[in-house]
Order: structure tokens, then C-alpha cells, then sequence
């Protein structure tokens, strides 16, 4: 049967399976499971698998794991149900209870009612309609909707029965299993339901089969299928079950079923069982549950050796267990009826079928096989550790003395157009010719050909040898070596193979390199030393490139590889590999593209019907999982708007602006391969372009200046397209003092600040002015005081009572009364005007003339005056200052013409002038100023005073911004000779003429003058 099974390793799939090793992944305590005894596995919605040991339950991405156990809030360590819901929530059922969590948050009890509550829960199952059944040992089954518990309706007899396992039906019915045979619930109603026999049968597992039937497994009465007809089909350990003992059931994607048991795992596929045990490469045969994941994965959990992930049978290994003579494989070579010969590392040469073997004993130059090849007059040749060998038949044939005398190792052979060998030795390279002679190779000028461990003549003549020292190209007599100074990752040249385009790969202990019309490209097929120490180089009947090297296989399209950036698919552990080291130059690919590879574990076989090296899977879908400041857990509830209630995440995390550290830590679920997941992150505000990609599960950030940022991350399989986006939006808040309360605060303080340095500058300037005013007024009041006496002087007043009394001694009774009377107006005027600040110009023009009667009564002859008002100005609207004109007249009276001889003339004439003004011009045509400055004058002239106190009080109104008053004068007059002729002085008063009442204060609309009423 062996031979049939094994005649070229290209059919062993289709035989029986404990005839190769599977791959198989186990993940334990040491991987971060919670305990080594896992009894349900499942997988929740967003893509996490959950495993229930009996230490508390776990969660991966195939990564890393979380656990949940009594610190988390599990009621109890063991956890012997897991049902995951489309909506994210998991289901645990443990041994005190039934909790619930949410996408991993922590989980959260669930009430049932009565004992129920603290029972022990054996299974979980939901209906369609989203409601939960919950079977609890001893207690019977429950159904838990919308917060809400009860008991079964008409299920309370599955108390007694001890309900161990359940199965939802799709019209809403349940199947319970129970240690007493197995029930159905419907409509309410419960009926027992006849398995096998009459007898009660202890039911294990359930699961729907094809056509409606079940799967119905038992403990100790094997594995029965119910039709939908209501028969059933029985099997057991004599139609191919490994135990009668049925721990679990499933029923795959693909329609094959299989069962779980103590001494391993049955599948059955198209009606025949095939078994997986130790002997197929199972780490365990204890299996406790069996789930499938939606990337197609098998997993088993073992009760003792953890879970187990299945990689499936696209690649699977001979050992000696499967009849091989050596785990070590160093060449596979068919023979002319499609027997594989393998040449092994200290084993000799061995048949796949087991029958035939060669070694030392039968011929063989030494145990360790290092190359082969079938020549094309069908014998088999092997290189070895001392020398070639020859075989034929099977048998050992003799050599020349001259090749049996070589007694090298010989690490390659390649056979020429003409039959002649060319074999690579440590020493260089031999030529066997057809006649059994042996020659050295011509390398006169050559490199130093050491350890020759490949040769290929490619398409175009040129002969190619892979060395210690470098790869060397011989074409019609010429020499090209490349070594690292041409361009070489290395100079150690290990293998060799020519693609469909005629480009030559190199593979060396750094790297690969192509050689292309005698250029060079060199890649790396990964960071790590082990990826790019190339074992072996093939091509498969597709042109696509095979790569063995010490960190597991490489498969490419050649044109790929010349890319830059490219990853090539990596095969690993993950896919079904036992040991990623591969041996030199152990590689063969049949007609229909079958690969046999020799690695450390033993020899692999790909057989492409069963699908390609690797399954086609959609973009991961990546989260973002934590969000730590300081590389430390961080609660962010006081540092958010709020907590996501479906992940946990902070929603819009707040941050300060000193010190900030942020770590985003991430993940993507790839059950198949975790190891070849890639990320690539970036954070908006920060970075606009992605970063290169990352294996790395974490992202962190420090010192970042306050703003708004967006932290995304995206996800791809090692050749997959990238997933969509996950984000976080998070803030780094300005320092206090850009925040806008700071800005509203210190422009509140800014303000207040000006309206009370304002405030002080304006009180301050009130006080300033107070002051001012009450020197000014205090000033006024001095000058309209002295301003009083100037014009009440005691010479004028003493003057006009002699000539009152001149007047009243000649007996002139009616001059001596007019003078009288016009003094008296003149007295009571001034007095009058002392009562008041201003007085009007009509009042200043009429007390003026009243001083001009009384001195023109006194000098007759002496001048003339005249009074002109214009008829645009009306006087009663001008104010001015009481007495300030007298002065000026009393000048040009006293100082202008009584000085000069005859008679003189002094004229008070009132016109317009600029806007908002009235000139007063006083002109006279006496000595001139010049001419009464030169005579002498009294001390303490009161004239001179008189205008020095009215340029005062002048002065004081424009200080106090009361009036404009404008004094030129007094100036004197020259004539058309330049002579003087005169003085004048011109007064330009206040008006306003745009109001047509009279005006009672020196401005019109002003507010008033500064100084009080008296």
C-alpha cells in the first residue's frame, strides 16, 4: 500500500493521511494564553478570537492577547461558553455565571433568574430573532432578550435531564443535548428526539449537516446522522472514527465535518474519514472544541497543550515517521518512471516508496548526498561527500578508475548537450566525459573556483558557477566574474537558475541578485539575516520563481522582484511550514507545478490543486485599541467628551500643552499570517504624508504644539491591498495664555486697566484743570480787578470831580450837571460791568462813548471821535470781556494826541471779520507809537497797564478755551511817505451769527463760561 501511496510524492495527498505532516500553529501560556485548557473558542464581529479556558477567557488578533478572569469581573475562572453577536457583544458563560462584554470592554454580569444565576453555564445559542439561549447545568435552559431572562417555556423538565449542548434551528427552534438523549424545543413545546436505538445516549455535540440533517455527537456511542426523513446514519471507530467519545462537531464552509476527540481529530470528507494526530503533526490529541474562523482557519482547543490553529494541507511534510530513510533531504531526483530518489544528510540515497535504499553498504562513496541528476541515458547520478555515484536500476554501477579515485565532495553536477558531466567540487570543477574520463576545467586566468556548489549552461552557451568566491561567467573563452566589488550582495554564491527571459538569479549568503545583459540588480527579501541567505532558486512551469532560504520560502513573479519595494509572498510557519530552514539546492517542481522543497524538518510538498500558496483575503480591518499617555494606561475620563460606548476609546481626547506624550497603540485581525502585517500611520496636523510602513503595533508622539489633530492608521496583509482608514481626532490645548478665556480676561484687565489709567488721566486733568481754572480765575479776577481800577483810576476820577467843580465855580450849572451825569453813568457802568465776567459789545460801546463825553468834555478842542458800528454786526450778540476797549482808547487819547499840537481824532470802528469773528479796529491820528515811546513817562503810567491787564484777561480767556480773542496792536500807522500818521490796534472778538438770539456767554453754544456768576 506504501508504494502506491508514495511513488513519487506527487500523488500522496490523495492517500491515506497519516502518510505526511501537517502545519500546525499552537498557541499557549507562554504565547499569552490565559490556561492551557481551552474549552470553547469563538469569534466576535470585529474579527478577534475568544478562547474560554478553564483559567478565565482570552482574546487575539493572533498576536497578542488579553485577558479577561475574576480581577476583570468574571464571576468565575472557567469558561466553558463563548457566543459572539453580529453587534460586537460576547457571551461567557462560566462556572458561576453568564457575563457580557462589549468589543473587549470589561464584561458585565447578566441576572438570570433563581439558582440560574450562579449556576454553571454548559452552552450558549442565538436565535434568529436575537434572543439568547443559555443552558445551565442542573437548572435547565433559559432565554435571555432585551434585558430580560426567563425559563424555556415548557422546558422545565430539562432541568432533570441536564442540558449539555445547543443548537439554534433556522425556524427558530432549538435542539438541546442533554446527558439523557436529545430534545427539541418548538413553539414552546419539548420532544425527545430518538438517536440510534432506544437507548438513551449522552449527547456531546451537535451540528447541522447537509440537507437539513444533524450531526448529533455522543460520549461513548460515536457519531450519528439525522436525516431530514427521520432516519440515520451511524459511525464509529470501526468505520474510520478515532474514538466513540465525541467532545465536539463542525461543519465546515466547505460542507466537511469534524469531529473532535480525545485521541485526536476525524475529518470527514466526501464519506471517508481522515485523522489528525501526533502522528500527522497535531501538537495534541486531547481536542476539547473546534471553531473556523472567517478567514477560513481551523482551530482547536486541547485540553492541556492550548489552541490550535490548523494551516491547512497547501503544504504539508514527509518525515521518517511517513517512511522517508532522512528528515534531512538534500536533492530530490525522479527516475524514468516517476520515482523520486532523495539524497539525504548521512542516510544515503532512498526511494519514496520505502522499497529501495542505498548507502555505504551497497556501494555508495558516503552517507551524505549533497546534488543529483538523471542524465538522459536514465541513470542516476549523486554527488557525496567522496566522490559521485552512479545508479542504475537501483543498483550502484561502477565507475572509471579515474572517477572513482576523485574522493571530493561534489556539491553540484550539471550534464552537458554532448553527455558529459561538469561536477562543482571544494577544489573547482571536473569534467566526466561519456567515456568515463576525467579532466579539469580549463580556468587558466579565472577567479579561484572554490566549493562550486552550482553550474548551469544557459540558453545562450554561456556557462555559469556559483562559488566561495563569486559567480563566474565563461562564454566562448572570455571571463566576467562578479563579486562584491561588481555589485554582489556576497561573495559566497550558493545557487543558480535561469527565468523564462533568459535573466540569471543568483542567490548568495546576502541577498539574490539578477543578472541582465551583464548588468546587475540586487534584492533583499527581507531585514532580517535569514531571508536573505538563499538555500535554493526553481522556477514552476508559470515562470514564477521559488526561493528557499533560513527564513521559510519565497514565491514571485520574477518581473516583480526587479520592482523596487515589492514584497514577494513569504511562506512560513503560518502556512504549513514545520521548519523554516531550507536546504542548498533541495528543490524540484514536476511538469503540472508540484514543488518538492528539502528543509530542516523534513521534505515539503505544495501541490497547487489544493489551492494557491497562499489564500486571496480581503484588506485586515484595523483598530485603534488604547490611547496612553506617558507610556502608561490613562483614564481619559475627565480628559474628553466622552468615553465610546461600543470600544472604550476617549472621544476627542484633550491634551496640555507641556509635556504631552502620546502612544497609540493598534492592531488589524490576520489570523492566517499576523506576522505579515503591515501599518503605515500618519497624524493630520503633524504629518500630511504617510509614513513607511510598519510592523510595529504602536505609534507615539511627544511634545506636539497645541492644534487639532487627526491620528490614522491603515492596515495590508504582506501583498494585500491597504484597509480602509481608523482615526482618532484628538487636541493639544494651547497654553493658557492663547486660550480665549485668557485672551477675554486679559482683555478685560487691558481694559480696565486703560479706563482707570483713563479714568486717573482724566481725574487727574479735572484736578489739573480745577486747578488751572482757579489760578486763572483767581488771575481773572485780579486783572478785571485791576482792570476796574484802570479804568476807576484815581487821576481820572480826581480829574473829572475838579472839572465838575471847575464847572460848578463859574456858575456853568448846565455843563457842571452833564459832566456830572455822564460821570455818574460812567461809575455805575463800570461798577455794573464788575458784577459780571463779559458784558456785550453794545454795552462796552456805549459805556466807551460815555468816557469819550466825559475827556472830550474836559479837552474840547483837542480831538473829535466817532463811534461806527457796521450795520452786519449786531453789537448785543458779541461778547467780550467788561472794560477791556477803555485802554486802548484812553492810549490813543492820552499817549497819541494830547501829546501832539492842534487837534486830533480818534475813531472806534466795529466791522466783520473772519468767520465766527468781529474785528474792533481804534485808530488814531496822533504821535505814533514810536514817537510815545521816546518821551518820558511816568512811573506806573496806568494807561500802559491798562492794555497790559486787557492782553491778560485776553490771554486767560484762551488759555481757558472760553475765547478767541485776538489783540494786534497797539502798532503804528505810516503814511504813503513812510511817515507816522497814526496808531491803531485791532480787536477781533468772538460772533455768532448763525443763532438769532442773543448770545450770553463769549461762545455761542459753548457750555457756559468757567467762571461763576457773582
Amino acid at each position: 500500500m506504501l508504494r502506491s501511496l508514495l511513488t513519487s510524492l506527487l500523488v500522496l495527498v490523495a492517500g491515506r493521511s497519516h502518510a505526511q505532516q501537517y502545519g500546525f500553529i499552537q498557541y499557549t501560556p507562554e504565547e499569552g494564553l490565559a490556561q492551557s485548557q481551552v474549552r470553547c473558542i469563538a469569534q466576535d464581529a470585529q474579527g478577534f478570537m475568544w478562547f474560554g479556558t478553564l483559567g478565565g477567557a482570552s482574546r487575539t488578533d493572533g498576536t497578542l492577547f488579553t485577558n479577561l478572569a475574576l480581577q476583570e469581573g468574571l464571576p468565575d475562572a472557567q469558561v466553558s461558553a463563548v457566543l459572539c453577536g453580529p453587534d460586537g457583544s460576547v457571551w461567557l458563560g462560566t462556572g458561576g455565571g453568564l457575563v457580557r462584554s462589549h468589543n473587549g470592554l470589561p464584561p458585565q454580569r447578566v441576572a438570570l433568574p433563581g439558582p440560574a444565576h450562579h449556576g454553571r453555564i454548559m452552552d450558549l445559542a442565538l436565535r434568529t430573532d436575537g434572543s439568547l439561549f443559555i443552558a445551565v447545568d442542573g437548572e435547565g435552559v433559559f432565554r435571555y432578550k432585551e434585558g430580560r431572562s426567563s425559563a424555556l417555556e415548557g422546558g422545565a423538565v430539562l432541568g432533570s435531564l441536564q442540558p449539555r449542548v445547543l443548537l439554534s434551528m433556522p425556524d427558530g427552534g432549538l435542539l438541546v443535548g442533554t446527558r439523557n438523549g436529545l430534545m427539541r424545543w418548538s413553539g414552546n413545546k419539548l420532544q425527545s428526539i430518538q438517536v440510534g436505538d432506544t437507548a438513551s445516549k449522552s449527547i456531546s455535540a451537535l451540528a447541522h449537516g447537509p440537507k437539513g440533517s444533524i450531526w448529533v455527537g455522543t460520549f461513548g456511542d460515536g457519531l450519528f446522522q439525522l436525516l431530514d426523513d427521520g432516519s440515520f446514519l451511524e459511525f464509529d471507530e470501526t468505520k474510520g472514527l478515532l474514538q466513540d467519545n465525541i467532545r465536539a462537531l463542525l461543519t465546515d464552509r466547505e460542507g466537511r465535518l469534524w469531529v473532535g476527540t480525545k485521541f485526536g481529530v476525524n475529518l470527514m470528507e466526501r464519506g471517508r474519514f481522515r485523522s489528525f494526530t501526533v502522528h500527522q503533526g497535531l501538537p495534541n490529541d486531547n481536542i476539547w472544541c473546534i471553531h473556523q474562523d472567517r478567514e477560513g482557519n481551523m482551530w482547536f482547543g486541547t485540553d492541556g497543550a492550548g489552541a490550535i490553529r490548523y494551516t491547512g494541507d497547501r503544504f504539508v511534510t514527509f518525515t521518517q515517521k511517513d517512511g522517508l530513510c532522512s528528515d534531512q533531504v538534500m536533492c530530490i531526483v525522479p527516475d524514468h518512471s516517476g520515482d523520486l530518489w532523495l539524497g539525504t544528510y548521512g542516510n544515503g540515497i532512498c526511494r519514496t516508496d520505502g522499497m529501495a535504499m542505498v548507502t555505504t553498504l551497497d556501494g555508495l562513496p558516503n552517507n551524505t548526498v549533497w546534488c543529483g541528476l538523471r542524465s538522459r541515458t536514465g541513470d542516476l547520478w549523486f554527488g557525496t561527500s567522496e566522490g559521485l555515484c552512479r545508479i542504475r536500476g537501483g543498483m550502484v554501477m561502477p565507475l572509471t578508475e579515474a572517477v572513482e579515485d576523485l574522493n571530493e565532495r561534489v556539491l553540484s553536477i550539471w550534464e552537458e548537450k554532448s553527455g558529459d558531466l561538469l561536477i562543482g567540487t571544494r577544489e573547482g570543477v571536473q569534467r566526466v566525459g561519456t567515456d568515463g574520463s576525467l579532466s579539469g576545467l580549463d580556468v587558466a586566468g579565472w577567479v579561484e573556483l572554490r566549493s562550486v556548489r552550482s553550474i548551469v549552461r544557459d540558453g545562450q552557451g554561456r556557462l555559469w558557477l556559483g562559488h566561495d568566491n563569486g559567480l563566474t561567467v565563461e562564454e566562448r573563452g572570455a571571463i566576467k566574474h562578479f563579486g562584491p566589488t561588481e555589485g554582489m550582495p556576497s561573495k559566497v554564491v550558493f545557487c543558480l537558475t535561469e527565468d523564462g527571459k533568459g535573466r540569471m538569479w543568483v542567490g548568495t549568503s546576502n541577498g539574490l541578485a539578477c543578472v541582465r545583459k551583464g548588468s546587475l540588480t540586487v534584492r533583499r527579501l527581507g531585514k532580517d539575516f535569514g531571508s536573505n541567505y538563499i538555500d535554493l532558486i526553481t522556477t514552476d512551469p508559470n515562470g514564477w520563481l521559488w526561493i528557499g532560504t533560513n527564513n521559510g520560502l519565497y514565491h514571485a513573479d520574477p518581473d516583480s522582484l526587479l520592482v523596487p519595494d515589492h514584497k514577494p509572498l513569504h511562506i512560513t510557519l503560518n502556512d504549513g511550514l514545520r521548519s523554516l530552514e531550507c536546504n542548498l539546492n533541495a528543490a524540484h517542481v514536476d511538469p503540472v507545478g508540484r514543488c518538492l522543497f528539502g528543509t530542516a524538518a523534513g521534505l515539503v510538498l505544495h501541490d497547487p490543486s489544493r489551492g494557491p500558496s497562499r489564500a486571496q483575503l480581503s484588506a485586515p480591518t484595523v483598530y485603534i485599541t488604547a490611547v496612553r499617555s506617558f507610556l502608561e494606561p490613562t483614564d481619559w475620563s475627565g480628559n474628553c467628551d466622552s468615553l465610546s460606548a461600543s470600544n472604550g476609546l476617549p472621544i476627542q481626547p484633550r491634551v496640555g500643552h507641556l509635556r504631552n506624550y502620546l502612544t497609540f497603540d493598534y492592531t488589524a485581525v490576520a489570523l492566517a499570517e499576523p506576522n505579515e502585517l503591515r501599518f503605515r500611520y500618519r497624524l493630520q496636523g503633524l504629518d500630511e504624508d504617510w509614513l513607511p510602513s510598519t510592523d510595529a503595533r504602536f505609534a507615539s508622539f511627544s511634545n506636539l504644539p497645541h492644534g487639532e489633530y487627526v491620528f490614522q492608521v491603515m492596515a495590508a496583509r504582506a501583498q494585500g491591498p491597504w484597509s480602509s482608514v481608523a482615526e482618532l481626532p484628538f487636541r493639544v490645548t494651547p497654553p493658557f495664555w492663547l486660550q480665549g478665556w485668557f485672551f477675554a480676561l486679559l482683555l478685560a484687565t487691558l481694559s480696565a486697566t486703560l479706563f482707570l489709567l483713563l479714568r486717573y488721566r482724566k481725574l487727574r486733568n479735572e484736578r489739573r484743570e480745577k486747578t488751572r481754572q482757579l489760578v486763572l480765575r483767581s488771575r481773572m479776577l485780579q486783572l478785571e480787578q485791576q482792570a476796574l481800577n484802570a479804568n476807576m483810576n484815581r487821576h481820572f476820577v480826581f480829574n473829572a470831580l475838579n472839572s465838575i467843580q471847575y464847572y460848578i465855580n463859574s456858575q456853568d450849572r448846565t455843563m457842571a450837571n452833564r459832566y456830572l451825569t455822564s460821570f455818574a453813568k460812567l461809575i455805575r457802568k463800570n461798577l455794573d460791568a464788575s458784577q459780571s465776567d463779559t458784558t456785550t459789545l453794545a454795552e462796552e460801546m456805549e459805556r466807551l462813548e460815555l468816557y469819550l463825553v466825559l475827556e472830550h468834555m474836559r479837552f474840547k478842542d483837542r480831538f473829535e471821535y466817532e463811534l461806527i458800528t457796521a450795520e452786519d454786526v449786531d453789537p448785543h450778540r458779541v461778547q467780550l470781556p467788561a472794560m477791556m476797549l477803555q485802554p486802548y482808547v484812553e492810549n490813543s487819547i492820552w499817549h497819541g494826541i494830547l501829546p501832539m499840537q492842534g487837534s486830533g481824532r480818534v475813531v472806534i470802528k466795529v466791522t466783520t471779520a473772519d468767520e465766527g469773528h468781529v474785528r474792533v479796529e481804534i485808530t488814531d491820528d496822533g504821535i505814533g507809537v514810536e514817537t510815545s515811546m521816546a518821551r518820558p513817562r511816568s512811573k506806573g503810567d496806568h494807561i500802559s497797564r491798562g492794555i497790559e491787564i486787557t492782553k491778560g484777561r485776553a490771554d486767560v480767556l484762551r488759555n481757558l478755551q472760553v475765547a478767541d480773542i485776538r489783540i494786534v496792536g497797539p502798532a503804528q500807522v505810516a503814511g504813503p511817505d513812510g511817515r507816522s500818521i497814526g496808531t491803531k490796534v485791532t480787536i477781533d472778538l468772538p460772533y455768532d451769527r448763525s443763532s438769532d438770539q442773543p448770545v450770553d456767554g463769549l461762545w455761542a453754544g459753548s457750555s457756559g463760561a468757567i467762571f461763576e456768576e457773582r
